[in-house]
């Protein structure tokens, strides 16, 4: 079965539990490819493939199988760094040091998250910036600033 539409996210879903559901557990790089297969908890084989281009897939975004039976995508944890300022002075600094690396960050509750990678480790040892290295799901994949205005 080839699933080519979102049908919610599973905490937008009134009685939940009247729905049979099915969990697939991807990687938060699935999220940003355009075809999908996933394997899911019962052993089932779908495809997903969003003809839409303005839907995107996220952590429990699901897609109708049937009139109540729904497949879920569960997002496996990545390491990440995830970053405090301590104030917007700080969080420039970091913003344009991470900039210069290119690396997709997400900012969120005044929180700079990004995939664990080495170099930047020591980038931001270097400049003495205080990170954490720690687990976190991710609700939407890493994606870098679209410059491009829409054109």
């Amino acid at each position: 079965m080839i699933l080519t539409h979102v049908y919610r996210k599973i905490e937008e879903i009134p009685n939940i539990d009247t729905y049979h559901l099915e969990t697939a557990t991807v990687s938060s790089d699935d999220l940003m490819k355009s075809i999908l297969r996933v394997k899911t908890d019962h052993g089932n084989e779908y495809g997903i493939r969003l003809e839409d281009p303005s839907q995107i897939m996220e952590n429990g975004t699901t897609f109708q199988l049937g009139d109540h039976e729904l497949l879920v995508l569960n997002v496996l944890a990545d390491e990440a760094i995830v970053i405090t300022p301590k104030d917007i002075n700080e969080m420039g600094v970091i913003a344009h040091l991470l900039g210069n690396l290119h690396k997709p960050i997400q900012v969120q509750n005044g929180q700079i998250t990004l995939l664990f990678d080495k170099v930047v480790v020591l980038t931001l040892d270097k400049h003495r910036v205080n990170y954490e290295i720690k687990k976190v799901t991710l609700d939407q994949p890493m994606r870098y600033a679209d410059l491009t205005n829409g054109k």
